[in-house]
């Protein structure tokens, strides 16, 4: 039902909603969530939500727009904070926000961070390492991949081939040996303060994007010159651009030098694996960062690990399905899962990021297989 002007509710908009809502209720702020899954957990943290999905995984902006003006017009919108899904998309942004407070990076901010003929110079002006880049199809493709301007989620990654050619919306990125790292940051616009660093990996369910995000653990082992380098670099970013709240940014490490792949100019999904260590949750730490409060992060030992279960073949999920305590983002029985789309979500903890991750990927082969079964 559409929110009451008497009450402001916090609009939430991402690709999936459930993270954002779920730390928003920690510090007691209700919401309105717009995603693509309107998944079930999701609805129960939700004051209202809804699914706005197209074509493709991407937000259908007209559906978009109507819902938030259904559901948290401006005049009972207490402020807009946005996940995944609009980065490629900084005029969709631009019309959402409008008439609305908004809590993380201007449009014009994003458009700037996502666009490679800007967002790599400023790189180099900063001396951060980064792989070679280009908009023409390099002569010998075998050792670049090819991007889609404003992606995320890594789905739209490709071992770049021969018959690629140059397109408005397209780059290429020189291949980069190493581990896949990310930092999870908080800004106030003026310096940036470190949440935690991830190692992430690719799922092996989508065959066709070999690059698709599979999930993440909380605190690798990085070396501690590497965590000061980041950390300084970090704080360089944001004085050039003024982000601001919650960021990632993700690098691959060979040896003790970060190479820098993109910013993340919103809250990521590892809000996931940090989010009960902040008093208050993430998104309130978010929520006050962009008004300029920057506060210390306690960090507690251990780590967490999360991934996503995809489907390999089209699923229908079985009714009544009894998801253990460590899944979230659950579909409703009956729902109708095309191959190659996210399934659920899976969750560990455990005392080193080693075990966290063995711990994950059984889960994940657990769903897996109950999913399967069950369907049958």
């Amino acid at each position: 039902m559409p929110a009451s002007p008497e009450q402001a509710f916090l609009l939430l908009v991402s690709a999936s909603g459930r993270a954002l809502a779920q730390s928003a209720a920690r510090c007691g702020m209700p919401v309105v969530v717009l995603d693509l899954f309107n998944d079930m957990d999701l609805r129960a943290l939700a004051s209202a939500s809804r699914c706005v999905a197209g074509r493709g995984g991407k937000f259908d902006g007209a559906k978009l727009l109507a819902a938030a003006t259904e559901l948290c017009p401006p005049e009972a919108c207490a402020g807009v904070v946005y996940g995944s899904g609009l980065e490629g998309r900084p005029r969709l942004l631009e019309r959402l926000v409008r008439g609305r407070k908004l809590f993380g990076n201007a449009p014009a901010t994003v458009a700037m961070l996502k666009d490679p003929l800007r967002f790599f110079p400023l790189l180099a002006s900063l001396g951060i390492a980064h792989p070679p880049v280009r908009l023409e199809p390099p002569d010998d493709a075998s050792c670049w991949l090819v991007k889609r301007i404003g992606g995320a989620g890594g789905s739209h990654i490709k071992p770049a081939r021969s018959r690629h050619r140059a397109r408005p919306h397209r780059y290429f990125q020189a291949r980069q040996p190493g581990r896949t790292l990310s930092a999870l940051f908080v800004a106030d616009g003026r310096q940036a303060q470190l949440v935690g660093f991830n190692e992430q990996w690719h799922t092996t369910a989508r065959r066709s994007s070999p690059y698709c995000y599979g999930g993440a653990v909380s605190r690798p082992a990085v070396p501690a010159s590497v965590r000061a380098g980041v950390a300084s670099m970090l704080d360089e970013l944001v004085r050039a651009t003024h982000l601001v709240g919650l960021n990632g940014m993700d690098f691959i490490l060979d040896g003790e030098t970060p190479c820098v792949l993109e910013i993340n100019p919103r809250p990521t999904a590892t809000i996931d694996l940090y989010d009960a260590d902040v008093e208050g949750g993430l998104v309130a730490l978010h929520l006050g960062a962009c008004r300029g409060e920057l506060p210390p992060i306690s960090q507690s030992g251990g780590s967490r690990a999360h991934a996503i279960v995809y489907a390999d073949r089209p699923l229908r999920v079985p009714a009544g399905m009894a998801w253990p305590q460590w899944c979230t983002d659950l579909p409703a029985g009956g729902s109708q899962i095309p191959a190659g789309a996210p399934v659920c979500s899976v969750h560990a903890a455990a005392p080193t990021s080693v075990e966290a991750r063995e711990l994950v990927a059984a889960r994940r082969m657990q769903m897996e297989t109950a999913l399967w079964e069950r369907a049958a």
